[in-house]
């Protein structure tokens, strides 16, 4: 590393202004060809870029006949522009075009010559191309600057007073100085790929100029599998989300940086822990099983997005359609999220870019009190003690109306007394920082980019924590005029106390279940108690122990080392054609630690302390081997890439349980001083491996630049099914047509800047399932494995029994997915559109099916037997406009989705769902032709208000529950929905859809010379969710803290409609699961606001910096909701697939809220 280092650095050092490199070879054979076509087939050829003023060079289209070989660019751009006035510079890859003035030539600028023509060669000299005049008066000098849309300077820009040739050229800062005729005069400024600009001076003689891109002109260009394509000629429905979008805004990792900023990607966070990842789900749930998209690094398909540093990414490519995805096959059936890293340039000087920000977090803020000042956050109101006393000792009258069942502890006044809110105890205030430093730049012949960067995080819960440190290098070399090599490296350290493992994105912060218990302690108990020990839950207040010591108690630590690092190749066979290879691997250890006190002054004791170990090692190693050819024939332009891949994957894991530690002194918490080592048996570890093959192929073809057809092919062999069943093929094609290149659009609607209608099908591959299920598992040992033999029945012999049957027939899940898009620009495309509509059949889907008693303990394997769709649109819009020093933007992304379970195992068979609370309340099933993860169970009708209503209510006709007296006034109505009048099972239907309608994100910038704003809005439309904390809060039989809605009551006729009455026992259920806790989970969120202010250039040269920026931010400053729950925003919970259950959507089981953030920060550069 060292020696790459020192040898990255002489590279730049011996080059650091970006001097022009004449290694390149160019070939012409050119016959009457006009001049600007000369210039465009030189950028063919080569890397650089021609700055011409076309409405200045008159003579643009004189035609040359030259025929050079094997000549460098100084050597062709002498002969081209010999016998002009013309000179050019070279800085970087660019090439300014300019005209000498008749008494002075341009310092360091090569004048065309003819004693630079070399021989041999045919040519014809053209007349002088343009000449910019003098002024007959210089009255007066303006001078200025000329910025890119994103405040850089922007060299080679031409400045031209209107209506005549008097004109300059801005210099490599982007600066000019021009003697124009009167103080009112009009200056226009060209720059190819911007939008010209003319701006009236009105005495004005400093000017700072932003120039706005033309998107006609600079094709923006989209990262595909296996290359790179211009967003023009793209047949499929990609996303570009830029870097630049969200850099220096506080964000755990990636994943988060993407929500909301994307049509079709939906990514939700499964609560605000730090570190918390959350969940993508592109075009909505694809699958029951894993479907979570295939994220691919650097070309490097990898499991976890989360550990890159934002602020290392130069974009994010999202593939949403099979045309897109096709060419990663069996792992992109549910999208694929490119990431490409920041790399260094050729040809450029040493940059330092240095970038810190810190911050404070509390809760969301909805619900701030602004009168007494008691409470500044929102929180779960609930009841104070006095309060609760008296609701439960109403509860229990009105079980037994004299009272005489009124436990003695309710009637005890040393806990009448308010003495702790506890959701302020186990809230905090959370802190947030971030900073890191980059180095880039290039020579001649080697580029590279090094980071390294410290993002630290504290949690608004108890002790939860997340910190990562990040190292990377990436580089790029040249050997010679046909190999490229290059490499990348990352390197991330991640600390947290909850699962931080790339495989459980969506696991809960151990500090969950403390916002749980803070909501349910009693009230009436102190933190602490006189003799400085922690209080403790007594019989009658719920079996929860003080979560205050809970926290005080907690060890937990997951530590996680990954290295991603990737080396690559490329070699020009021959022009048009290349040879590349990509060797890469992805490593990563986790360990973790969680020691759990001898617990014997709380409700819930253990008899014993435990030291849990795990470690689990991870390896994938790549290779892949491709060719890419590119050509033009005429109006025809094909582009194609084949080639081989294959990946193998190894995963060890194990687990060592020791108890008995004689002394729980930190320093003592090893597993060295366990008294006990716990036989775990088989569930100490194991070992996992598979592998992947595969074949692809692509080819673009286009037709007079308006005609596209992208074909796509992959052929994949997984180790993960059975012999004869491991291979998928996936095909995929899409056409476009570029209708804006029409004559007949062109004249019909001349505003029309982009039209452009594409169309494809394709099928894709998912493969995320488990290993190895079509071999039968043979289990050791275990309490249902052993043998009584002999005549002493307690003496067992360890034996062995079939823990799984085998499905050797099981094979891919496969998604068809169809898509229509339209993609348009208006106004010079300062106004953008893309609309896209599509439908995804997801087929063959691996569910499990029931177990059967005569199978006795073996599980039986998934099968090939569901199917799902999911159909809908997307559009996408943006505006751009720059006006002086004014420059405003407005983008908007909004994703409509519709989801249906069409096959199941069986007519009438349905999935469950992990079930809730200590009755095994089920809330979600999914039934064919129904939405995914429906919430299921009784419509209420109100509640009973009198006895006459319960007396002559048809819905419980026959319910012997009425007879029995077991229905009260104050219970809920339930609906009979069979008709038999009898309240049961049968009478459950779907109550609400956990699956968004809608979900939208808006973006507002707006920016006025050194100042910039950025307004971010995340919002969700047509959603349920269940509110199953809300649920048990509300229900007086627990022996916990209620809501302090629980105030609202029935407590006579007429008093309530909606919260039941009281009751210790609750003999109607009035808490089952129905539609009185499913609520709307739509929200407006402003995301995130940002102020920044950008040091003007004479400030910054003075403090020998480049460019310095100062910014204040603000992250989930407001929510908009009617949920009355923390968040609205709530995720997955992944269910046992080993016990039948399925992964359930947006149930509120009181998770770990997200915090309001205010950071303050600055970038540096240098």
């Amino acid at each position: 590393m060292a020696l790459l280092m020192t040898f990255l650095v002489r590279e730049v050092q011996a080059n650091p202004n970006g001097g022009a490199p004449t290694a390149a070879v160019i070939e012409l054979n050119l016959k009457n060809t006009p001049l600007k076509k000369a210039l465009k087939e030189i950028e063919r050829q080569t890397n650089y870029h021609f700055v011409v003023n076309d409405s200045q060079l008159q003579d643009i289209q004189k035609e040359v006949t030259i025929y050079i070989r094997s000549q460098n660019i100084e050597e062709v751009l002498s002969i081209l522009l010999t016998g002009t006035n013309v000179t050019y510079r070279i800085k970087k890859k660019q090439i300014t075009l300019t005209a000498a003035t008749p008494h002075e030539k341009p310092a360091g600028v090569l004048t065309a010559s003819a004693k630079t023509r070399p021989t041999g060669v045919a040519w014809v000299a053209n007349q002088p191309l343009f000449v910019f005049e003098q002024p007959s008066m210089m009255a007066t000098v303006v001078t200025g600057t000329v910025k890119d849309e994103f405040g850089n300077s922007l060299p080679g820009v031409n400045v031209v007073v209107k209506g005549t040739t008097i004109g300059a050229v801005t210099d490599a800062d982007g600066n000019f100085s021009l003697s124009v005729p009167n103080d009112n005069a009009v200056l226009v400024f060209t720059f190819i790929g911007y939008l010209s600009q003319e701006v009236v001076l009105n005495n004005q003689t400093t000017l700072s100029i932003q120039m706005e891109p033309d998107a006609k002109t600079l094709s923006e260009v989209v990262v595909v599998g296996y290359g790179t394509q211009e967003k023009k000629d793209v047949t499929g429905s990609v996303s570009v989300v830029k870097g630049s979008d969200f850099e220096n805004l506080p964000s755990g990792g990636a994943q988060q940086a993407l929500q909301g900023r994307a049509a079709g990607v939906n990514v939700v966070r499964n609560g605000g822990a730090p570190g918390n990842a959350g969940s993508i789900r592109i075009r909505g749930l694809g699958t029951v099983n894993n479907a979570d998209p295939l994220i691919v690094i650097d070309g490097v398909p990898a499991g976890s997005m989360n550990d890159v540093n934002p602020n290392d990414i130069e974009s994010m490519d999202v593939l949403k359609d099979a045309s897109a995805s096709a060419i990663y096959g069996t792992r992109a059936a549910n999208g694929v999220v490119l990431i490409t890293t920041k790399r260094g340039k050729f040809d450029d000087k040493l940059k330092f870019t240095l970038n810190a920000y810190t911050g404070i977090g509390a809760l969301d803020g909805r619900g701030i009190h602004l009168g007494d000042g008691s409470r500044r956050i929102k929180t779960i109101d609930v009841l104070d003690a006095p309060t609760y006393t008296q609701l439960k000792q109403e509860a229990y009258t009105n079980d037994t109306p004299d009272g005489s069942t009124i436990p003695a502890i309710w009637k005890d006044p040393q806990y009448q007394t308010q003495k702790t809110n506890w959701q302020d105890e186990v809230f905090r205030q959370g802190n947030t920082s971030n900073i890191d430093l980059s180095i880039r730049g290039g020579g001649k012949y080697s580029s590279f980019a090094i980071s390294g960067g410290k993002y630290d995080e504290t949690g608004i819960i108890g002790k939860s924590y997340y910190k990562r440190y990040t190292f990377r290098i990436n580089s790029d070399h040249k050997i010679g005029e046909k190999l490229k090599i290059g490499q990348s490296l990352q390197f991330t350290n991640t600390n947290s106390n909850s699962d931080i493992s790339a495989n459980a994105p969506n696991a809960p912060s151990a500090q969950t279940g403390l916002l749980w218990s803070a909501i349910r302690f009693h009230p009436g108990l102190p933190v602490k108690n006189p003799d400085g020990k922690y209080s403790s839950s007594i019989p009658g207040f719920g079996d929860i122990n003080n979560p205050l010591y809970t926290i005080d108690v907690q060890d937990v630590n997951y530590t996680r080392n990954r290295i991603l690092g990737s080396v690559t190749g490329e070699y020009e066979i021959m022009k048009g054609l290349k040879a590349k290879a990509n060797l890469a691997m992805d490593a990563s250890f986790l360990d973790s630690h969680n020691f759990e006190v001898k617990v014997d002054d709380q409700y819930r004791q253990t008899n014993y302390n435990q030291l849990t170990l795990t470690n689990e090692k991870y390896w994938a190693f790549l290779q892949e081997y491709f060719l890419s050819y590119n050509k033009e024939f005429g109006e025809h332009q094909i582009g194609a890439v084949a080639g081989y891949t294959s990946q193998t994957f190894k995963d060890i894991y194990s687990r060592e349980v020791g108890r008995e530690f004689p002394s729980e002194e930190p320093s003592l918490r090893y597993m060295s001083q366990a008294g006990t080592i716990v036989n775990l048996g088989a569930d100490n570890g194991g070992r996992t491996y598979d592998a992947l093959q595969s074949a692809f192929g692509r080819v673009n073809y286009a037709f007079k630049d308006r005609y596209l057809l992208t074909a796509t092919f992959r052929a994949d062999g997984s180790s993960r099914f059975a012999s004869g069943y491991r291979w998928g093929y996936f095909p995929a094609f899409s056409l476009g047509w570029r209708l804006s290149e029409e004559t007949f659009i062109k004249n019909a609607l001349p505003f029309v800047s982009n039209l452009k209608l594409t169309g494809g099908w394709g099928q894709l591959g998912n493969q995320n399932v488990a290993s190895l299920q079509y071999l039968a598992l043979i289990r050791n040992g275990g309490t249902y494995n052993n043998y009584a033999l002999g005549s002493d029945p307690q003496s067992q012999i360890k034996g062995s029994a079939q823990a799984r049957i085998p499905n050797p027939y099981m094979g891919w899940e496969t998604a068809e997915m169809t898509n229509i898009g339209l993609d348009a620009g208006v106004l010079e495309n300062r106004l953008l559109f893309t609309l896209a509509y599509f439908i995804k059949d997801t087929k063959k889907m691996l569910l499990s099916p029931p177990s059967l008693g005569t199978l006795g303990k073996a599980s039986i394997p998934d099968q090939n037997v569901g199917q799902m769709r999911n159909k809908g649109l997307e559009v996408e819009v943006s505006y751009r406009k720059t006006t002086g020093d004014l420059t405003y933007t407005l983008s908007g992304n909004a994703t409509f989705i519709k989801n249906t379970v069409t096959q199941l195992l069986t007519p009438g068979s349905f999935l469950a769902s992990q079930t809730y609370g200590r009755t095994d309340q089920e809330i979600t099933r999914t039934y064919v032709g129904n939405p995914y993860g429906t919430f299921y169970g009784w419509r209420a009708d109100g509640l009973y208000q009198n006895q006459s209503q319960i007396d002559s209510d048809p819905n419980i006709a026959k319910d012997s529950r009425r007879t029995d007296g077991l229905i009260h006034p104050g219970d809920v109505r339930f609906v009979d929905q069979n008709g038999d009048g009898v309240i049961d099972d049968k009478d459950r239907v779907i109550l609400g859809n956990p699956n968004p309608k809608m979900t939208y994100g808006i973006n507002a910038g707006l920016g006025y010379k050194g100042f910039d704003l950025n307004l971010f809005f995340l919002g969700v439309a047509g959603v349920d969710l269940y509110n199953a904390d809300r649920m048990q809060g509300l229900n007086a039989a627990y022996s916990f803290n209620m809501y302090q809605e629980a105030t609202g009551r029935w407590h006579g006729d007429g008093t309530s409609n909606n919260i039941p009455r009281m009751t210790a026992t609750d003999p109607n259920l009035n808490f089952r699961t129905s539609n009185l806790f499913v609520e709307s989970g739509a929200f407006f969120r402003l995301k995130n606001i940002t102020l920044g202010y950008t040091l003007p250039r004479t400030l910054t040269e003075t403090l020998r910096l480049s460019s310095a920026r100062f910014y204040v931010s603000g992250q989930n400053v407001f929510t908009i909701t009617k949920y009355k729950g923390l968040n609205p925003e709530l995720g997955y919970a992944e269910g046992s697939r080993s016990s039948g259950q399925y992964t359930q959507v947006n149930v509120d089981y009181a998770q770990y809220p997200l915090s309001r953030t205010f950071t303050i920060g600055a970038t540096l550069t240098f």
